[in-house]
Order: C-alpha cells, then structure tokens, then sequence
C-alpha cells in the first residue's frame, strides 16, 4: 500500500489560543488528533501532553500491532496526564479528547475518547467510526432520538469521558480493514460542528490529501471559525 497522509491545525476566527494538537507519522503509522477540554486549565498542554506520549509509547512500526496493545498504551497515556493534571490543574486537573489510529499493512487500528471524530470512506461513502463521548449523545443512543427534543443544547458539548480527567473509564478501541482508495480522517469537533459529512465527503473525493485539509479548515473558518480546527487524513492506494 502507498500512503498519503497530512495534518493542520488552526486557532479559528474566535479562540485566542490554539488548544488542539496532532500528530502525523508515517515512519510509525500512527496518527492521532487531540482536543484540549474546554472548561479546564491548561488544555493546549493536555492536548500536547497526550499527542506526545502516543508518539513516544509507540516505538516503531514494529510496535502496537493488536487492539490490546492499542488499549493498553491509550490507557497509559491517560494515567500520565492525569499525573501532570495533578501537578499543574490541582483539584480540577486538566482534559483533552484523543482519538488516534494505528495504520497496519491491511487494516486499521483506533482509539478514541472524548467528542473528536473519526471518519472512514470505503468505497460506501463517508461514515463515522467513533462515538461521541458527550452527555446528550449517550442520552440520545439510551432513549432514542426523541430524547434530543427537550434536551438542553449544553448536553451536546458536555463530555463523560476524556483523557485526563481522574475516572474509570473505557477507551473506545477499534478496528477496520483498507483497501486501495479507501481513506481516514480524524478531525476535532471544530471541523463537525461547522461542516457537513456529505460537505466532507465532496472535498475528499475532489482533492488530493493536502488540499482537502486546508479546504476542510477554511471552510470550518468560512462557517465561522467559532473553534479550533485539527484535522489529519490518511489516504491509501
């Protein structure tokens, strides 16, 4: 398999500081996309913190071959920002999303917390593989969509897991097979809140990995720009 991958971040029209982080290495296969959590101090340092653990725990191409070893190493990274969150964020500590893939000659390994996304095109069109960690999602996948009607719109941004935060949680790990043409991306909620899947899926299919990540962010900037955006696409041939 040949790939092509790129990553972008920008601060937006709105946010005075840049809190999300991301990474792109192909030396390794790993990619991964991290959102500092709004509300808590110090969220470009989670987000960083998070982003640079991933790299270091995963020592080669060689490394982090199975779900297990994935879920194993995300859990890793959560405890140490946790430990960090300790020392700078007192009570509060700090939180970030973090939602990353491990590319292997045949298939896909990922891992995700928090509300970023993760989103797959294989040929069926574009579809999201991760869930959203927030407290209106899980009410809505509990009770059905009837329970967003009265459903107070901070419960679509309010988040029940995220790194860094000192709970007992479950990492979302995944797995998925590729084909030559399919192609990934991961993005922070900058880029979702402010652009349409079916808007997504027409830039990737029109432009090559680099111009569909700058395209993508400006037209999250042109919707607004109200967030950060982050995103990093992995295409395969």
């Amino acid at each position: 398999m040949i790939i092509t991958s790129h990553g972008h971040s920008d601060v937006g029209f709105v946010r005075e500081n840049n809190e999300d982080s991301f990474l792109v290495d192909e030396s390794k296969g790993i990619y991964c996309v991290a959102d500092g959590v709004g509300g808590l101090p110090f969220g470009n340092l989670a987000s960083r913190m998070a982003v640079k653990l991933f790299a270091a725990m995963v020592h080669n191409s060689s490394d982090c071959l199975t779900p297990e070893e994935l879920k194993k190493i995300s859990h890793r990274v959560h405890h140490d920002v946790v430990e960090c969150g300790h020392l700078v964020g007192g009570e509060n500590g700090i939180g970030t999303t973090f939602s990353a893939i491990r590319l292997l000659p045949d298939r896909c390994l990922f891992s995700h917390v928090g509300d970023s996304s993760i989103l797959l095109s294989n040929g069926t069109g574009l579809k999201k593989i991760s869930k959203c960690h927030t407290l209106g999602d899980e009410l809505i996948e509990k009770h059905g969509p009837d329970a967003a009607n009265d459903m107070p719109e901070h419960y679509m941004h309010t988040l029940t897991r995220c790194m860094g935060q000192d709970i007992d949680f479950e990492v979302d790990i995944g797995e998925r097979t590729l084909s030559p043409g399919d192609q990934l991306v991961i993005c922070s909620d900058g880029i979702t809140n402010m652009v349409k899947l079916d808007e997504i899926n027409e830039m990737m299919k029109d432009l090559e990995p680099k111009d569909f990540i700058h395209s993508l962010i400006d037209a999250a900037n042109q919707n607004g720009g109200v967030d950060n955006s982050t995103a990093v696409t992995i295409r395969v041939s």
